[in-house]
């Protein structure tokens, strides 16, 4: 697979479990929730139980990391991220990046796969769990991108792909239109949107804010061994955003 090389300062994420079908994958998402990790560590530390959770990288604070759960060492593990814009830039801390001996001693990330995510729900789409019910598709970018093994922050820059991630979006809202038009029809007669007027700009907006989903899936491929254990660790991501 070819590499793509850039200024980097990304990590291990994103994305739970989704059922595929036909393309679409069913997603659900909890109340207030913008991010989501395929896996979590959770460890006893002095006596109580801890978990390494997704939320360790929005807290700006490199002494907390997310920390991947699965067996083996992390590859295929991910983290998706509501972003509800498009995404130009992913900054990231890498390992687990409290002091240089943690940071050694735990898995840190080498390469990972970024795919657009967009999708659609509908009024009343919810799950036994009162979750939201999403039918997500994603948009894998070729090749995979690699990070440097540092504590100090890098920036995954992507270049010239505002256009595609426009394109993907609206062919995610034509497909579910044409697959799901019954749940697409209730949307549109929610927020009051004539059946022909949904690609006006405006009303593909208030779509996306209510009834739309758009982001990112961000997958480890590869990892630099720690010295002691085989968790994969990331610290920090932060995401540069423009308009959709």
């Amino acid at each position: 697979m070819k590499k793509l090389f850039f200024l980097i300062i990304m990590t291990a994420l994103l994305i739970p479990a989704l059922a595929q079908n036909g393309g679409w994958q069913e997603f659900s998402v909890g109340p207030s929730r913008s991010f989501w990790a395929s896996s979590s560590l959770t460890e006893t530390v002095g006596g109580r139980s801890v978990t390494y959770g997704p939320e360790a990288l929005f807290d700006g604070s490199t002494a907390s990391p997310w920390v991947e759960g699965a067996p083996g060492s992390g590859v295929g593990e991910s983290v998706t991220v509501m972003t509800q814009r498009l995404i130009s830039r992913i900054s990231v801390v890498n390992g687990f990046a409290r002091s240089p001996r943690l940071f050694e001693r735990n898995n840190r990330v080498r390469e990972v796969s970024v795919s657009f995510v967009a999708g659609m729900t509908a009024p009343g789409l919810v799950t036994e769990l009162d979750y939201t019910l999403y039918f997500l598709r994603e948009k894998v970018i070729p090749g995979t991108f690699e990070l440097r093994d540092s504590m100090e922050e890098q920036s995954l820059v992507l270049y010239r792909l505002e256009d595609l991630q426009r394109r993907f979006y609206l062919e995610s809202l034509e497909q579910f239109s044409t697959d799901y038009p019954d749940l697409f029809a209730m949307a549109l007669d929610d927020l009051g949107i004539p059946a022909g007027a949904w690609r006006d700009p405006l009303n593909m907006g208030l779509l996306r804010e209510i009834y739309g989903f758009y982001g990112v899936k961000i997958r480890i491929e590869d990892v630099y061994n720690g010295s002691h254990y085989d968790d994969t660790c990331v610290s920090e991501l932060e995401f540069g955003l423009e308009e959709l």
